[in-house]
Parts: C-alpha cells; structure tokens; sequence
C-alpha cells in the first residue's frame, strides 16, 4: 500500500464519521483495513504490529485519531486513550466482526502476551507473600524480583539485559514505552517455552485476576 492508498483510508474514515456513523465504530473499520506493522510520523516511532504478532489496538487508535480530532468530542479521546473507555460498548463478537479474524487474532495475542503478561510477576509474588506469611516469616523478604525470578529463572534486569541484545539494542536501564511492550511480549513466549502448561495455566490465571482488579480500581478513578 502506496501513500495515496493509506490517505484512503483516512478520507474514509472521516466521510464515515461526517455521515453520522459512530466513530469509534469507524475507527475500527479503518483498523481493519490498515496494512502498517509501524510508522515514522512527525519523527515518531508507532508502532502496531508488536514482533508481528500482537496488535496494539490503542496506539493505532491514537494513530488515526491524529486524523480525524476535529470530528470527535476532545473529552471522548481522552476517555479511550487515557482509559480504554470506548464512547459507545462493543461486544467480543462485535469487535471480532469489525476487526476481521486476523486483526482479531492479533489484537487477542496483544491481550495475553502483553496486557496479562504485565501482571503475571505482580499476581506470582502475592502467592508468595501468602506462602510466607502461612510459614509464619515476613513478607518483606519476598519482592518482584523474586517473582520474575520464579517465574522466569532470571531477575527482571538480567531479562531485559538479554531481551536487549537478542533485539539488537544498546545497553542501558530505562526502556521506552514500546520496548516494554517488546519486552513484556518477549517475556510472554518466554514462559510459553520454559513452563509446563499447568504452571502457565495457573499463573495466567492468577494474572487475569489481578488484571480484573486492576482495571475495576482503574474505572472506579476514572468516574
């Protein structure tokens, strides 16, 4: 897709919304089309397609956003990208529709390899706070850690140590947002590989739970 082709799509999107169709719903569709794993906008890196395998549904949002500002309500942006409050509900069969099967797809390995992912060391080490505070010891001598180390054989900078050379970048402490996503996913096939499926199962679980939480305590600051 050509330059001119990718300005279709935005000509679309905003006919689709001038003519009075919801425009989060018009996003989506636009979405569905949009054929860019990443961009260089305004100096800026975007990007959609996390290691080509997890869509990062609200970054494309606030790509197209860019594009059509004017025509929403600057109240309404803030709500979806700020805190994933889309102005109108849409369903899992829904947005499976909008998406298409593959963008679907994606958008599902984004969820759990990155979204749950993040919550998986958080959820591990209150397991072993409980397992120690059962014991009778304090819980201050267990912190994330050891949970990244139980969950992943390694601490957290060792991993992201390792992370950054198998991707090529240089050496340092901090990440920027999207190579902690990258990190976040690498850390997801990770344990796919190095766990046994009950233990993945289970920790998964625990993480989708913390998640709940954690997006409940998030739309209780949002109201």
């Amino acid at each position: 897709m050509d330059q001119s082709d990718k300005q279709q799509i935005f000509v679309e999107l905003r006919d689709n919304i001038s003519a009075g169709h919801d425009w989060y719903r018009a996003l989506l569709w636009a979405i569905r089309q949009w054929p860019y794993a990443e961009e260089q906008v305004e100096g800026e890196r975007y990007v959609y397609l996390i290691d080509g395998e997890a869509l990062d549904l609200m970054r494309l949002c606030e790509r197209l956003l860019i594009e059509i500002g004017d025509l929403v309500p600057e109240e309404q942006i803030v709500d979806l990208l700020a805190w994933d409050h889309p102005p109108s509900e849409v369903s899992r069969e829904e947005l499976k529709s909008m998406l298409g099967p593959e963008k679907y797809r994606t958008y599902l390995s984004f969820l759990y390899g990155i979204l749950v992912e993040e919550m998986v060391p958080h959820a591990v080490l209150e397991e072993l706070r409980k397992a120690r505070r059962a014991s009778g010891l304090t819980r201050s001598d267990v912190d994330i850690d050891d949970a990244y180390q139980y969950v992943y054989g390694s601490g957290k900078q060792e991993l992201a140590g390792q992370f950054q050379r198998d991707h090529g970048l240089p050496q340092r402490h901090s990440m920027t947002l999207t190579e902690v996503k990258e990190f976040t996913y690498w850390l997801f096939k990770l344990r796919l590989k190095s766990s046994d499926k009950a233990r993945v199962a289970s920790d998964t679980k625990r993480a989708l739970t913390t998640l709940h939480h954690y997006t409940e305590a998030r739309a209780r600051l949002s109201l």
